[in-house]
């Protein structure tokens, strides 16, 4: 299936969440979504930062929406301002993990802790955009800069807030790496095979690359 039907395929599923009524559901639902970007406004955005969006991506938000009010707290556009309390990147620096070497904060030895908290080294705030907050300081990120083919194009589960680390999210059946539309759509099949009352979080998806 090619990213255009995977999409379409992707918010069909969508529309069946106007029969869900979840109790919690953080942002509005069912998902309501923006206006999409046009490719100048991508190319212009990517020349400015330096990138290449991963392509999956880029045709969400080119032919869809850039923004919406879910997953959780909501889609938020690579171009819209993000509020001041949430974390964001500097695009132009290169992401320093990898799938295979992610950030373990349990493992740190307590002068690599201090350094990360205290000195923000490595940066880990680089090379990533941020697609939601899931809530108590616990986002999925979209890696976009990184010397590391395999960790290109990945989403993350970003948690400092709580000193659990930053991790690829795996597919629980495939055991890879998700990209964007695995993201979306484990989202869209989770919220359909729970129970109203029954929530779930990205952190359970959260891992290393075997």
């Amino acid at each position: 299936m090619n990213v255009d039907s995977r999409i379409q395929s992707i918010m069909k599923k969508m529309e069946k969440l106007s029969s869900k009524h979840p109790e919690d559901t953080c942002g509005e639902f069912p998902p309501k979504w923006g206006e999409p970007l046009t490719e100048q406004d991508v190319v212009r955005f990517e020349k400015e930062k330096g990138i290449v969006l991963p392509n999956d991506y880029r045709r969400f938000i080119t032919t869809v929406a850039a923004s919406g009010t879910q997953p959780f707290y909501g889609l938020y556009s690579p171009v819209g301002k993000i509020p001041k309390y949430e974390i964001r990147a500097d695009l132009k620096e290169k992401f320093p993990l990898t799938v295979r070497r992610p950030l373990n904060v349990y493992e740190l030895t307590e002068e690599a802790y201090e350094a990360l908290f205290e000195r923000n080294e490595p940066n880990v705030d680089a090379g990533y955009i941020l697609l939601c907050h899931e809530g108590c300081g616990m986002y999925s990120i979209l890696i976009v800069n990184t010397e590391d083919a395999e960790t290109y194009g990945t989403v993350w589960y970003y948690d400092l807030c709580n000193d659990a680390g930053i991790y690829p999210l795996i597919n629980p059946v495939t055991k890879l790496t998700m990209n964007f539309l695995d993201w979306l759509e484990y989202y869209v099949d989770k919220t359909l095979e729970l129970d109203d009352d029954e929530y779930f979080g990205y952190s359970e998806l959260a891992g290393v690359l075997e």
